[in-house]
């Protein structure tokens, strides 16, 4: 089980704060949502909560446990990322990328075992991408390179994951299938998912709770019916869209020519 404090969180960049003074937690067994428009901070949050962007101010734990008395296996072993733009070698095939989550469960000089290749397996398995296994990671679409990822993020066995927009580069089908994917690991078996989506209408579907913010701050936070309102939408997106009931959820539909 995991459980990410953030606790009045304030991140920069140079003289440009990107999120100011924001405290939120992510729980085990709870897909939580970052949503908002371009720029809002969605994804230096990701950032922070994985180690890559160090906070100006505030602080965030694992557990309790403050993410600086970590070290890089332990945290691996705790938490999987899956970023917007993942940086990959081109020349290894989808297998050895995949089969690099297995790293932080090897010891010093230690090699792959029968187990790890198993995982592997099933890792590309479950995200579709078995296929891909012998193809180098240059040959690859960018969809097919965020699933590789994703898969990658499986075979490291961790208690969650964060996941920065990871059905951008996907088309609808596979958005589900990626999605469907989560919900079974948080729901069946417990993992922390915090996820960035641009869809706001995916995040209804999917997300158990989620964060509106808007130029770094919270603008609203809770169930998607008490944080996907018209009041909320137009005050953070502008008055180009309406918010509509379908089977019970909310669902945000632009205005035709509201941009003229």
């Amino acid at each position: 089980m995991l459980r990410i404090d953030a606790n009045k969180l304030t991140l920069v960049y140079g003289s440009n704060t990107v999120v100011r003074d924001i405290s939120f937690a992510i729980e085990s067994g709870c897909i939580t949502g970052l949503v908002g428009p371009n720029g809002c901070g969605k994804s230096s949050i990701i950032k922070a909560l994985s180690r890559v962007l160090a906070p100006q101010s505030g602080s965030i734990s694992y557990n309790g446990l403050n993410t600086a008395q970590l070290s890089c296996r332990e945290l691996a072993c705790l938490l999987g990322v899956v970023p917007q733009i993942p940086l990959l070698p081109s020349n290894f095939t989808a297998f050895e990328v995949v089969l690099m989550g297995r790293n932080p469960h090897l010891g010093l000089f230690q090699y792959e075992s029968s187990k790890d290749f198993e995982i592997v397996r099933r890792a590309m398995e479950q995200t579709r991408t078995q296929h891909l296994a012998e193809r180098r990671i240059g040959e690859l679409s960018g969809g097919e390179i965020q699933s590789v990822v994703i898969a990658r993020v499986l075979a490291q066995q961790t208690q969650g994951i964060l996941l920065d927009e990871p059905t951008s580069n996907l088309d609808i089908g596979r958005q589900t299938e990626v999605l469907d994917l989560m919900r079974d690991l948080c729901h069946r078996h417990g993992l922390m998912i915090g996820v960035v989506l641009h869809d706001l209408n995916l995040a209804v579907q999917y997300c158990d709770h989620m964060i509106l913010l808007n130029q770094g701050s919270i603008v609203a936070e809770g169930a998607p019916s008490q944080v996907v309102t018209p009041e909320n939408i137009r005050t953070v997106y502008g008055g180009g869209s309406a918010v509509y009931s379908i089977d019970g959820l909310p669902a945000v539909l632009p205005r035709a020519g509201s941009s003229v």
